[in-house]
């Protein structure tokens, strides 16, 4: 895996889901991730999706969960201090 995230949300299929659009050079704009579960805790509150999403450069983010629909703003990550 070349995105960097956390331990957690690096096994989840979202990982692999922008891990390959990375592959395939997807860059900025606008993007939709459909997924069959809601988000856990590390990828949802937590950031990891909006970190993938930042990598990929993405600046806003439709994420479609089996409860609905929401749209984010991707940004910055947050990091932890060391």
């Amino acid at each position: 895996m070349t995105l960097k995230v956390n331990p957690i949300s690096k096994t989840h299929a979202e990982a692999d889901a922008f891990q390959q659009a990375a592959d395939a050079g997807v860059r900025g704009g606008k993007a939709r991730l459909i997924v069959d579960r809601e988000l856990c805790a590390a990828c949802g509150i937590r950031g990891g999706v909006n970190s993938m999403a930042w990598q990929l450069g993405i600046e806003e983010l439709e994420i479609v969960t089996p409860s609905g629909t929401k749209t984010i703003t991707v940004k910055p990550p947050k990091r932890r201090r060391e």
